[in-house]
């Protein structure tokens, strides 16, 4: 494991990946609270779970690859991401939330699949695939 295109662990890339790909849920949540406090509440303990498990496979980096990491990690975030717009879309918040534009729950659900699909697939290429 010494290749020079292997994938390593450092802080600032998880911290940034994981919480760059969450925050809008914490943001979501907070909004939220002026409407729906009780779906509010779901949303930010999605938040909280994702980077609860975030934090949990950082640390166990020592029994694990960065690369099995944020595969692992990817899916967690994108189930929560997913999570969170059937929440507000159920609970009529979705549209009222959003500001400077709208884009349907609908074409939500395909970004983030396709974001995350993507990810995965770009990792696995670079770093995932035994050469």
């Amino acid at each position: 494991m010494t290749e020079s295109n292997q994938m390593r662990w450092n802080i600032g890339g998880w911290l940034g990946g994981q919480v760059g790909g969450t925050v809008w849920i914490l943001v979501a949540g907070i909004l939220s609270l002026w409407i729906d406090v009780n779906t509010a509440m779901i949303v930010i303990g999605l938040f909280v779970i994702a980077n609860v498990v975030g934090m949990l496979i950082w640390r166990r980096r020592d029994k694990m690859s960065a690369y099995a990491g944020i595969q692992i990690l990817l899916p967690i975030v994108g189930a929560a991401g997913l999570a969170t717009v059937y929440m507000l879309e159920r609970s009529n918040i979705y549209e009222a939330i959003q500001i400077g534009g709208t884009v349907s729950a609908r074409s939500t659900y395909g970004i983030i699949v396709l974001v995350v699909a993507a990810l995965m697939l770009m990792f696995y290429f670079q770093f995932g695939r035994k050469r």
